[in-house]
C-alpha cells in the first residue's frame, strides 16, 4: 500500500511539479535576480534554502562574520535552487548549508518523498560538480504540520537524504529533534517558521561546524513588536536579540529592505537589515510604532546608532482610499517615537524616497506627491535627511524602469543603485 502510495505521489508529481516548482512568485525571481550582483568568494558560508533561512539574518547570528551570506528565498521550491545553484557554484564557496524542502512537502502537487530528496541530493551533486573544494552540509527538514505536512512524511524525506548524504560522505545536519518547539509553537507562531529562540537553537547547533561562535544572548527576552501571529513579529524576535553598536547603521523599512542584503551591497559589516518580510508591501505605522522597542530597546543591549535609515508606508499609501497627508504625519510620529531611543544629537535619520511602481498613473497621483511630502517632512526635522532613489529608478515616463523594477519589485541593478545612492549619501 505504501510504495502504491509512493508510485501514485511520484506519477503526480512528474506531471504537475514543473509547473509549481518553476512558478516562482515576483518576490523569489527579485530574490535570485540579486544574488547575480552580491557574488560570492572562495571564502563565503552561504545559507541557500526558503523562507526558513531567508527571514534569519545569519551573518548576525554568528557575530557579524562578513564571510555568512544569506540565499534564502522565501517559498523557494527544490527545483528552484538547482535552477539557481549556479549563482553559488559561480563563486566556489567555502561552505554551503542547504535547508529546502518544506514548501515541496506542503504542496499537493509536489508532496512526495523520494522526488523532494532526490531533488536536495541533486542539489548536493550540482554544488560537489561544479564547486569541488565546497564543504556541503545539508540540514534536515524541520518539524511542521504547517497544511498537507506531517511528521512521517517530513521524517521519511529526512532519512532518504540523511542515507543519500552518507553514501556520498556528505555531513547531514539533524535538527529534527532541537527543533520539536516548532510543532507546540514554543519556538514558533506558525509551526513553520522560526522565532529567536528557536534560531539560537539551530544556532548553537551548527556553530562549530560554520567555525564562528553563536552570538545570540545566553538569555533574552522575545519582543515581537505585537505581533504575534505572523512571519513579521517572528523576525521582530530576532532583532530583539541582537545587540546594536554605535558605530552601527541600521536599514528599517518595508519588503524593499528585507529583500536587500545590505551589508554585502554596502560592503560594510556595520550595516544591519531590520526589513520586516517577504511579500510586496510593509507595515502600518501603528505596527511600526508598536516595533520600536523590538528594533532599538528590547534587552538592554542596543545603543543609538550612528544612522538610521528608514524606508516605509507602501501599505497604506496604495490602499483604498489613501491619504498622503495624513501618511507623512504618521511618518512623523514615527520618527519622534525612534527619537526616544537614537536622539538627534546622536543620529543621523535618511527618509527614502519610496520606489517607483510600474504603474505610471499611480507613480503621478501617489509616489510623487508622497515622496514630496516625505522630503519637506525630512526637511522640518532635526538630523534628518532625504534621499531621492525614485528618480534613479522611474523611466523618463515616470513608470518604473523595467531594468530597476520588476512587479513592484527592485530587480538585482535596482538594488546596486540604491546601494550606491547609499553610498553617495
Amino acid at each position: 500500500m505504501i510504495a502504491m502510495r509512493k508510485k501514485i505521489g511520484l506519477l503526480i508529481w512528474m506531471a504537475l511539479a514543473g509547473v509549481v516548482a518553476n512558478g516562482a512568485t515576483p518576490f523569489r525571481d527579485h530574490r535570485y535576480d540579486e544574488y547575480k550582483v552580491t557574488p560570492l568568494n572562495d571564502s563565503s558560508i552561504v545559507f541557500y534554502g526558503n523562507s526558513i533561512t531567508n527571514m534569519h539574518e545569519w551573518w548576525e547570528a554568528f557575530g557579524c562574520d562578513s564571510r555568512i551570506a544569506n540565499r534564502g528565498a522565501s517559498g523557494a521550491f527544490t527545483q528552484e535552487l538547482i535552477d539557481n545553484v549556479g549563482s553559488i557554484t559561480s563563486g566556489q564557496p567555502a561552505k554551503v548549508f542547504i535547508g529546502i524542502g518544506t514548501n515541496d512537502l506542503g504542496n499537493e502537487a509536489t508532496n512526495c518523498p523520494d522526488s523532494v530528496a532526490g531533488k536536495i541530493l541533486t542539489i548536493v551533486d550540482r554544488i560537489r560538480s561544479e564547486s569541488p573544494r565546497t564543504e556541503v552540509y545539508v540540514q534536515s527538514i524541520l518539524p511542521s504540520t504547517n497544511g498537507l505536512r506531517t511528521e512521517e512524511i517530513i521524517k521519511e524525506t529526512n532519512g532518504i537524504v540523511e542515507r543519500g548524504c552518507e553514501a556520498r560522505g556528505v555531513e547531514y545536519i539533524d535538527l529534527y529533534d532541537d527543533m520539536a518547539g516548532m510543532i507546540s509553537r514554543e519556538i514558533s507562531y506558525d509551526g513553520l517558521h522560526p522565532t529567536a529562540k528557536g534560531y539560537q537553537i539551530w544556532c548553537e547547533k551548527i556553530a562549530p561546524i560554520v567555525g564562528a561562535n553563536c552570538a545570540y544572548p545566553a538569555e533574552f527576552e522575545e519582543d515581537n513588536g505585537g505581533i504575534d501571529n505572523s512571519s513579521f513579529g517572528m523576525r521582530f524576535t530576532h532583532f530583539s536579540a541582537f545587540p546594536v553598536k554605535r558605530t552601527d547603521t541600521l536599514i528599517i523599512g518595508d519588503e524593499m529592505i528585507h529583500g536587500g542584503e545590505w551589508h554585502e551591497l554596502l560592503g560594510d559589516s556595520g550595516v544591519k537589515n531590520r526589513g520586516t518580510g517577504w511579500g510586496y508591501g510593509g507595515l502600518s505605522f501603528e505596527r511600526w510604532n508598536a516595533a520600536v522597542n523590538a528594533i532599538l530597546g528590547a534587552n538592554g543591549n542596543k545603543e543609538a546608532p550612528r544612522r538610521i535609515v528608514l524606508y516605509a508606508g507602501t501599505a497604506p499609501l496604495y490602499a483604498k482610499g489613501a491619504d498622503p497627508e495624513k501618511i507623512a504625519a504618521d511618518y512623523r510620529g514615527w520618527i519622534e517615537n525612534i527619537r526616544g531611543y537614537a536622539p538627534a544629537s546622536s543620529t543621523r535619520i535618511t527618509v527614502m524616497s519610496l520606489i517607483p511602481r510600474n504603474s505610471r498613473d499611480e507613480n503621478l497621483s501617489l509616489t510623487k506627491p508622497m515622496n514630496e511630502l516625505l522630503r519637506q517632512m525630512a526637511g522640518e526635522m532635526e538630523n534628518v535627511d532625504y534621499l531621492d532613489i525614485y528618480s534613479d529608478l522611474a523611466a523618463d515616463d515616470d513608470s518604473g524602469d523595467p531594468e530597476m523594477i520588476d512587479r513592484e519589485y527592485l530587480t538585482g541593478k535596482g538594488y546596486l543603485k540604491v546601494a550606491s545612492r547609499l553610498k553617495e549619501d
